[in-house]
């Protein structure tokens, strides 16, 4: 059930992407998914269901991906660094969906699009709770600290978002190292190298 999720989840990212999901249909998903119409509904009742799938899908892989990177990190200011690097690097390996979620959320239910948006508040307080052990009562040049978490947890979506400029122009390397090295002093939260461990 797991793999046919994960093969209709992945059909519809293609789809969307290409048509838009207003143009999309049940079938069109179908199709690319090598999945009869009458399968589908098996899994979901509507074309809207399968976009619920997607985003929650893509939230829950870009989530999970930032706190495994942090399974193993122990010192406050290097969980800090590699939190940032890694929501960097999952909004670089999936690009495509975090694109689309930008481009097709609004067509979510008021249901579903509040479920959604509750996981990512969620996760913003994960990353706040990295934030603060990372310094403490320390100041922070940005004053307001849910302003702070939307800087460290938004502005890693320009790798998806401005991927028609950078791509090919700067490698990725250089964007996950430069952006998280600008968010850190952006925010005044400074990272010693040696405590990048």
């Amino acid at each position: 059930m797991e793999d046919r999720r994960q093969q209709l989840v992945a059909a519809a990212i293609k789809v969307f992407l290409k048509k838009g999901f207003h143009e999309t249909t049940v079938r069109d998903i179908g199709a690319a998914a090598g999945l009869t119409q009458g399968t589908i509904y098996n899994y979901v009742r509507s074309k809207d269901d399968i976009l619920y799938l997607v985003c929650d899908e893509v939230v829950t892989a870009y989530q999970q991906a930032v706190r495994e990177a942090l399974e193993n990190v122990v010192n406050s200011s290097a969980r800090l660094d590699a939190t940032i690097r890694a929501i960097i690097e999952a909004m670089y390996e999936h690009q495509d969906s975090i694109l689309l979620i930008y481009h097709e959320s609004h067509a979510l239910d008021r249901r579903a699009l509040h479920a959604i948006l509750a996981r990512v508040a969620a996760f913003n307080s994960f990353v706040g709770d990295v934030l603060t052990e990372a310094i403490g009562d320390t100041a922070l040049a940005v004053k307001n600290r849910i302003l702070a978490v939307n800087i460290m947890t938004f502005l890693p979506t320009m790798v998806a978002l401005r991927r028609w400029d950078l791509n090919g122009k700067v490698s990725f390397e250089e964007i996950r190292d430069e952006l998280t090295s600008f968010i850190v002093r952006g925010l005044g939260a400074h990272v010693e190298e040696c405590d990048r461990r």
